[in-house]
């Protein structure tokens, strides 16, 4: 059985990460394009406003994706209320960024536990339906910076590559069962997440195009989403080359080239004491 693309009359949407950025971009838009969407964020006031603007389409379904048992509930819930799912967008996600010379633990586990741990939930929850059924389509939200090392995103780029290998896996397992899957691959998107990123975001795109860009790939059968393709496709080829080459290479472009003060020292706690002379 060849898995294809699934539309409105075979059941409901479902979206996490809905409450901002680009989950409740696409939740709209996927309203606008005749779909009921079941929203999931744990923000339960952002979720009622986007159910209040959408006369009747959208659906607010607060949820945690960490708590497995809570995403099992709320799958069950969204059927009972709405019927089948047939589209699940597993957008939920957070970046956190890593200082390598003083990573937070907390905030890596918070990553991965989000990041992949959400998906892993949703995953469990919903492939024993949509394989029950022989029909259905899952993206899984990763990013551009899952192509390779990128400053700061120690956690979260690692997140989001692992996102991309489990895609592919799910995407060779569950095309017999008629299940679609397919991954997302954006570059800079205008989100609050970027407000801390110092180094440049050449080509970023609005929330609402990156919708757009979304639920055009969606209607296809291609495995991969990716946009702005003159930036992540550029990227791709950089990170093709030798890591001895593109290493140097994007530590320049994004700025962590320039030579250290003399006097920075990492952000811990613990006393560092100055280097001295080798023994």
């Amino acid at each position: 059985m060849s898995a294809r693309p699934v539309g409105p009359d075979d059941g409901v949407a479902w979206v996490t990460g809905a409450s901002s950025g680009i989950g409740a971009a696409l939740v709209r838009r996927l309203a606008a394009d005749g779909w009921r969407v079941a929203a999931s964020a744990r923000s339960a006031d952002k979720l009622n406003a986007l159910e209040a603007e959408s006369d009747g389409a959208v659906r607010a379904f607060a949820c945690d994706v960490v708590d497995a048992d809570a995403v099992a509930a709320t799958v069950a819930g969204i059927e009972a209320e709405m019927g089948p799912i047939a589209l699940a967008v597993l957008n939920a996600g957070v970046y956190l960024p890593i200082k390598a010379e003083a990573p937070d633990a907390a905030a890596m586990k918070k990553t991965f536990d989000v990041n992949l741990g959400g998906a892993a939930a949703c995953l469990a929850a919903l492939n024993p339906r949509l394989a029950g059924r022989r029909r259905g389509q899952i993206a899984l939200v990763a990013s551009a910076t899952g192509f390779g090392g990128m400053p700061t995103a120690a956690a979260y780029g690692a997140s989001k590559a692992a996102l991309i290998n489990m895609a592919e896996t799910l995407r060779l397992e569950l095309d017999r069962w008629g299940v679609l899957v397919q991954v997302v691959t954006p570059g800079f998107v205008d989100t609050p997440a970027q407000d801390g990123n110092a180094f440049p975001k050449p080509f970023m795109v609005s929330p609402e195009t990156a919708a757009a860009r979304i639920a055009r790939g969606l209607a296809s059968r291609r495995f991969e989403i990716t946009f702005p393709r003159r930036f992540t496709w550029a990227l791709k080829a950089i990170y093709a080359l030798p890591r001895g080459i593109w290493l140097p290479l994007v530590r320049a472009q994004t700025g962590w080239a320039a030579p250290l003060d003399e006097n920075a020292r990492p952000n811990v706690d613990c006393p560092v004491e100055p280097a001295g002379p080798a023994a």
